[in-house]
């Protein structure tokens, strides 16, 4: 109670200005985050006449979170994480809508239980988009689009931040990392009992970046169903310029007797250039196979037009290790049965067909 009383008082009276990198309190409590915010102006064409040019200040999931650890001796060490949802372009917010966890670290990795990231999500989501966050980022198409909530929860999504997940985690041995995680079945009904469990394993050493995740879904769609996401990420720097590659196939059970799977790739680059970065992603969605009689989130209905490709370009100035300035811009092309739409802040009302773009300028400001 002391801990998270501190903390609690640094949240009212400290961290509103947010004028300190990571400030950290007695009882080892660090106070972190950032805001991020852009004026940007979206719109679709395509079928049905489109929709028409909107002008809006976006919120691009801007973050106030507080971290402690305590050490227990022997090398073991009891951690904490809570973190929320700032909504800069409202103002408002959530409390604890992110990552939150308790748990243990030590010689044998780290285990925690919590509300959390699949480590599904982390083979690309960071490592691999320049994006990252808002519409110009890359996950409405990799992973089907973002999800938050428990097992059967937005079932077409394989890019979660799930409940009642317990995941471990291996220590790091010569570049080699794993992590496994399972969501308990507190979803179950009298005819489904919805669960999911994910693992991922990367390799890092010096400019090179590899990752392998698999995520598999038990009864999302109901009894006899099993969904599954297989992902590859790849990096690589070269001098100022750092190359990045992904690869996804999901694949779909809507029913015991009908699948629907999909293959996605995305090549990205950025390149420092002095106090600047210039970033460029592409995305290809290929149709949908297989025997189900309708899509699935943003993915078309097979055997029809159902693929798409998404192209992101953007700039960053950077005017100290904390702050930037960052302007970019985004088009998802949709074939005729496709309805893939802007990431984080979709475009309402979207159907199939329309092909929405957006342009921003924005500011983000990291403490």
């Amino acid at each position: 109670m002391k801990y998270a009383s501190r903390a609690l008082s640094a949240l009212i009276f400290g961290v509103g200005a947010a004028s300190a990198t990571a400030q950290t309190l007695p009882g080892n409590v660090t106070i972190y985050g950032f805001l991020k915010v852009d004026a940007e102006s979206v719109q679709a064409g395509g079928a049905k006449g489109g929709i028409a040019r909107i002008n809006r200040l976006s919120n691009d999931l801007s973050v106030l979170g507080f971290k402690g650890v305590e050490d227990l001796g022997g090398g073991l060490q009891a951690f904490f994480q809570i973190e929320s949802n700032v909504l800069v372009d409202t103002g408002g917010g959530s409390f604890a809508d992110r990552n939150d966890a308790v748990g243990l670290r030590g010689p044998f990795g780290e285990i925690f239980a919590g509300h959390w990231e699949s480590p599904y999500r982390f083979v690309s989501v960071y490592a691999i988009d320049p994006f990252t966050a808002g519409i110009f980022s890359s996950n409405s198409i990799m992973g089907n689009g973002f999800a938050v909530g428990g097992n059967n929860t937005a079932p077409a999504s394989f890019d979660r931040r799930q409940n009642n997940l317990l995941q471990y985690s291996t220590p790091l041995m010569k570049g080699f990392s794993a992590r496994i995680a399972y969501s308990a079945k507190e979803e179950r009904t009298a005819t489904t009992n919805p669960g999911l469990w994910a693992a991922l394993m990367t390799y890092e050493n010096g400019p090179l970046y590899l990752a392998y995740g698999h995520e598999q879904h038990s009864q999302y769609f109901g009894p006899g169903t099993t969904d599954t996401g297989d992902k590859i990420g790849a990096a690589y720097s070269i001098g100022a310029t750092r190359l990045r590659f992904a690869w996804e196939r999901l694949r779909y059970e809507p029913t015991a007797q009908t699948t629907l799977s999909r293959d996605a790739w995305q090549l990205a680059v950025t390149h420092n250039i002095g106090q600047g970065q210039l970033r460029a992603s592409i995305v290809k969605a290929g149709r949908s196979k297989g025997n189900a009689i309708s899509g699935i989130g943003g993915i078309g209905k097979p055997g029809t037009e159902s693929g798409a490709h998404q192209v992101s370009l953007g700039y960053g100035y950077y005017l100290s290790k904390r702050t930037e300035l960052w302007g970019a811009y985004t088009k998802i092309s949709n074939e005729k049965n496709a309805s893939y739409n802007l990431p984080a802040n979709a475009i309402p009302g979207l159907a199939q067909g329309q092909s929405p773009s957006g342009f921003g300028v924005g500011i983000t400001h990291k403490f």
